[in-house]
């Protein structure tokens, strides 16, 4: 234990993407609750799938821009979000003005969207433009390829998004379990939904790098299901979602950096997985064994009482 720590502390690399991991964890987590109360868990996974063009269509600008090519960091980030962005505003105008459904409208965005950014990386590649190597670690993600601007970065929007949240928690708080009743108050729901949207889109993009389009979607569900398991007060699930979310990236920071056949990405993925088994089974009133021991006990009443009665 004492070495694991000395190790965070002395190594430079591993305390930068640990820093990094788990920041992007307490963006994802505390996001991810209102998600995982609205049953759209999905959003996430079309945002992270979509977001795979926006990223290649950034590097386009950006190489074209640069004098020396390559690529910008916030470039890429920002058309990540504005692809994820648009991918949601096209899922509501499908849902809007024809009669397909929510799951088909997102199921159409991911596939056009991820299709389009697998095509155009595949350009980029073919014609091995400057700087496009490091493009390909988006799909499963490379945290260990993280830089000290990537920190800054990600912190910078990390905030942004935390900061978001505690300013309108009221109206989310109020707009996650009854949209009705927000607009009955006096509350703009369509507009609260488009912030809440934005702020889900910013916490999925900044987590890209580390996890990947393809495994982000577990940073934004599986903190939240675990905290799920341990109350039922919005707060405090929100407090432990971005707990669990941190716990994630540090954790699988740490279990990748001592070995080196391990991935960070989805070493993080799993270690939330992880967490998410141990609250299923252990969490004090809605874990398993919990569930089954309080039957056993109920059982093991109904047949004293009945001994009692007939004694």
């Amino acid at each position: 234990m004492f070495e694991i720590i000395e190790t965070l502390i002395t190594d430079h690399t591993l305390r930068t993407v640990a820093i990094g991991s788990a920041m992007i964890g307490i963006a994802s987590g505390t996001l991810g609750c209102f998600a995982f109360l609205r049953r759209q868990g999905l959003v996430g996974d079309v945002v992270a799938h979509s977001s795979l063009a926006g990223i290649t269509i950034g590097f386009l600008v950006s190489y074209a821009l640069s004098q020396s090519g390559g690529k910008n960091p916030f470039v890429l980030l920002l058309g990540a979000a504005v692809a994820g962005i648009l991918a949601m505003l096209l899922v509501s105008g499908i849902m809007n003005k024809t009669k397909i459904k929510s799951d088909a409208a997102l199921g159409l965005m991911l596939a056009i969207f991820f299709g389009t950014g697998i095509f155009i990386l595949k350009l980029i590649q073919q014609n091995a433009l400057k700087g496009n190597m490091g493009l390909q670690t988006y799909i499963f993600g490379m945290a260990a390829a993280m830089t000290q601007d990537d920190i800054l970065l990600i912190s910078i929007l990390g905030f942004i998004v935390i900061f978001v949240t505690l300013l309108f928690w009221k109206e989310f708080k109020i707009h996650t379990f009854d949209a009705s009743y927000t607009e009955s108050i006096g509350f703009n729901s369509s507009l609260l939904d488009k912030i809440l949207s934005g702020a889900i889109v910013i916490a999925i993009v900044i987590g890209l790098q580390a996890v990947g389009v393809i495994l982000m979607v577990t940073m934004l569900v599986a903190p939240p299901s675990a905290a799920r398991q341990w109350t039922n007060k919005l707060g405090q699930m929100v407090f432990l979602s971005a707990f669990f979310g941190a716990i994630s990236g540090v954790g699988g920071a740490i279990v990748s950096s001592f070995s080196q056949s391990l991935p960070t990405g989805p070493t993080i993925v799993l270690f939330a997985t992880g967490i998410v088994g141990f609250s299923m089974l252990f969490a004090p009133k809605r874990g398993i064994i919990a569930v089954w021991l309080k039957g056993l006990l109920s059982k093991r009443n109904v047949f004293l009482d009945r001994v009692m009665l007939d004694l």
